[in-house]
């Protein structure tokens, strides 16, 4: 009898729990939509390096959704809008659905933007304060360019990694650098962007 009233207590705190899940839908503003607004499906980029070599990547997907709800994951109350943008490059090899160029995440209390190219990914935490989340990493904005400087500075990178991403707000990724030097410079835009 002991174990039926366990039971019938722990099925009716899950009922409840499930039931109170995720009660609250965050919403994006326009100026964290701002991050994903560059890119439609089907586009896309072709960088040169400083010695001529070319880069291409295309966006395969473009997927703005609310996740599922997960009682353990979001507290319970909120859904955390979700914006994701997906691309393959013609160097590497990829699943069918691409890797992620860029996602951004919107809690209940900050705003969370990952930025992915070819080898390296950077997390930047609340648009409005810019800091990035992880060690050696660093992020300036040039107002006048209307352009972000991502860095990664980390002792371990190889030659190959990015170590500075140029992200523009009306064209999204526009330039990389490479720590052993070489530029990569976005060629298909309407517009010369230094």
């Amino acid at each position: 009898m002991k174990h039926l009233a366990k039971l019938s207590v722990i099925f009716a705190i899950s009922v409840f729990t499930l039931n109170s899940c995720c009660l609250y839908k965050t919403e994006f503003t326009k100026a964290e939509l701002k991050w994903i607004d560059p890119y439609e499906e089907g586009d896309t980029l072709i960088f040169r390096s400083s010695t001529g070599e070319l880069d291409t990547s295309w966006i395969v997907q473009k997927i703005i959704y609310y996740p599922e709800c997960n009682p353990i994951a979001h507290h319970a109350k909120y859904k955390h809008h979700t914006a994701r943008i997906y691309y393959q490059n013609s160097k590497l090899n990829y699943s069918s659905g691409g890797e992620e160029l860029i996602s951004v995440v919107k809690y209940e209390d900050h705003t969370r933007i990952y930025i992915f190219y070819l080898t390296k990914g950077f997390i930047l935490d609340s648009p409005e304060k810019m800091e990035l989340r992880r060690f050696y990493q660093d992020v300036k904005r040039v107002e006048s360019e209307s352009v972000y400087i991502l860095a990664n500075y980390h002792p371990k990178s190889e030659p190959e990694d990015i170590e500075f991403l140029y992200w523009h707000d009306e064209y999204g990724l526009i330039k990389y650098i490479l720590h052993n030097g070489e530029e990569w410079k976005r060629v298909n835009l309407d517009v010369e962007i230094e």
